[in-house]
């Protein structure tokens, strides 16, 4: 008896630290605020820096870009009015990280040399997030456009 009531005891005080599991809800707001930063309605980008990691990196327009990049590839565009539609959310979490799947579609009013043009994607991304000082950062993030069209705007 005394053997079993010592080995509960052991067991009992090696338990992991009560971590804040990271949950879905928690994810999709990050997503939300990402794109709410990247929106032409926020000119400040460089809040984008608080929402990854160090090392984070995009592929998108099948390169790879670091965030400084990335930011630069945004400003080339003379968007006058973006939104997105996010959707079909996979998730997958554990205590310190979430690998992210889903659905985007972008529209974007841009003004080029011929006039204002419509540009419309879709979207398949994933991307992967983790922990880091407490709080939920982008590391990877992937998007392959799967539908595009432009149209000319009047």
């Amino acid at each position: 008896m005394r053997i079993l009531l010592f080995v509960l005891i052991i067991i009992s005080s090696c338990g992991s630290p009560d971590v804040k599991r990271i949950t879905e809800q928690e994810v999709k707001d990050k997503f939300y605020e990402f794109f709410d930063v990247l929106s032409v309605k926020n000119p400040d980008k460089t809040k984008l820096y608080d929402l990854v990691t160090d090392d984070y990196f995009i592929f998108e327009n099948q390169k790879k870009y670091s965030m400084e990049e990335f930011i630069e590839f945004v400003k080339s565009f003379k968007t006058i009015e973006d939104n997105w539609v996010l959707s079909d959310f996979e998730i997958d979490i554990d205590e310190n990280s979430a690998h992210v799947s889903l659905r985007n579609v972008g529209k974007f009013l841009v003004d080029t040399d011929s006039g204002n043009v419509v540009m419309n994607f879709d979207w398949l991304e994933s991307a992967y997030l983790v922990r880091e000082d407490g709080e939920l950062k982008f590391d990877f993030y992937f998007s392959d456009a799967i539908k595009e069209s432009i149209e000319f705007s009047n």
